[in-house]
Parts: structure tokens; C-alpha cells; sequence
């Protein structure tokens, strides 16, 4: 595993022992590029940047999937500010742990 890669690990599961012990999230902030994009017809300009927008997770697990991929599982928590979540909802969501970066 590279030193970047174990960095945000260690981030990440750092978040999910403090959510199991408190029961309170902790925010982790990454970079992530899908290997597969959206069926959604965004401009090609979208597409450019994705992997350069950082993401927030709210964490609450960390899940190995059969195939033997490790994810991130928690909220996703794009709408930080208390006037965007009470009228947006948060969205449960799962990363791929191998294709965050720092």
C-alpha cells in the first residue's frame, strides 16, 4: 500500500472507531476518482475536473465487499452548512477505498 494511500486509511479508520465508540461522526476529507462515470450527460469540462473536487464523508464503517474491495460507508456531507442539510437531506454513500487519494 502506498504512503498516501495508507495516510487516508488510517484517516478513515480513525473516523470509524471514533463513530462506534461515541456514537458521533468524524468528517474525512479525500479526492476521488471513479473508474466508471455517471450515465448522466455532464460537459466534458465535469468530467476533467472530478478526481480535482474534494468530497466529504461523514464515517460510520468500513465494508469489504465480496469481489474483495474495501469501502468507506456514511454520509456523504457535500451540504456542511445547517441551512443546505435541513433542505437537502444528506445521502448515504460508499467509496472505493483504493481509488480515494489524499
Amino acid at each position: 500500500m502506498s504512503r498516501t494511500r495508507s495516510k487516508i486509511f488510517d484517516k478513515i479508520f480513525n473516523a470509524a472507531e471514533h463513530y462506534h465508540r461515541t456514537g458521533k461522526h468524524k468528517q474525512v476529507e479525500f479526492r476521488y476518482d471513479p473508474e466508471t462515470r455517471t450515465a448522466f450527460d455532464f460537459s466534458t469540462w465535469k468530467h476533467e475536473r472530478d478526481s480535482d473536487s474534494v468530497r466529504r464523508i461523514l464515517v460510520e464503517d468500513i465494508r469489504l465487499s465480496t469481489t474483495g474491495n474495501m469501502y468507506v460507508v456514511g454520509y456523504d456531507n457535500r451540504y456542511n452548512l445547517k441551512q443546505f442539510s435541513s433542505q437537502f437531506p444528506q445521502h448515504y454513500r460508499c467509496y472505493r477505498i483504493d481509488r480515494m487519494q489524499d
